[in-house]
């Protein structure tokens, strides 16, 4: 039988994201903001359904993530040198500006900082770093590139982001796959070590 977790990871993570969608919403342009709360929401239930209990332990599932990592800061080269920050602020009429510096510092020093060392966690199995996955398979990656298809629409023509966000949907849906078929085997295992008297063999 599975051993229940300590809530307390799911609970400092959950007032974290609350905060962090507070900040966004208070601060940033609020479709944007929109989009980042979705992100926390997805990211927080789907650790909560998948990882939380089995936290990761395949390396192939964490080698997926650290190459979306790097696939995600390219996302974001295409983001800076086409002024992301600004042409968001200009496509939905905002009232609010978004400086590039912050943009940089937030979303590229930060969260990368905070990608790789979850990535660096979760080969430990601990179970924060586990949100981290589904931050971007969720979020980051599935959200966020569907995302970058509708605001060219909106705007009726290139959008930065634009050109890498089918890379976006290609790595969060290969992530997605192997964190669920991940949560699958490692139940088949639990199974497995509560029943030893059953053969292993046929």
């Amino acid at each position: 039988m599975t051993k229940r977790p300590e809530p307390y990871s799911a609970t400092i993570m959950a007032i974290l994201a609350i905060a962090f969608c507070a900040w966004a919403l208070l601060t940033l342009p609020l479709q944007g903001a929109i989009v980042l709360v979705l992100a926390s929401v997805l990211g927080w239930s789907g650790w909560m359904a998948f990882s939380y209990t089995r936290p990761v332990k395949s390396r192939k599932v964490i080698a997926v993530y650290l190459c979306a990592v790097g696939f995600q800061l390219i996302h974001m080269a295409e983001e800076y040198t086409g002024g992301f920050p600004h042409e968001i602020v200009e496509l939905f009429d905002s009232p609010r500006d978004w400086p590039m510096n912050e943009f940089l510092l937030v979303f590229v020093f930060v969260f990368g900082s905070l990608y790789l060392f979850a990535g660096a966690g979760a080969l430990y199995r601990i179970r924060v770093s586990n949100f981290f996955l589904w931050w971007y398979a969720l979020g980051a990656g599935l959200l966020n590139g569907i995302a970058h298809f509708v605001f060219p629409i909106i705007k009726g023509g290139y959008f930065p982001g634009l050109y890498t966000a089918a890379g976006h949907l290609i790595m969060s849906g290969l992530l997605i796959y192997f964190l669920i078929r991940e949560n699958r085997d490692l139940k088949a295992e639990e199974q497995t070590a509560v029943a030893p008297g059953r053969s292993l063999v046929g």
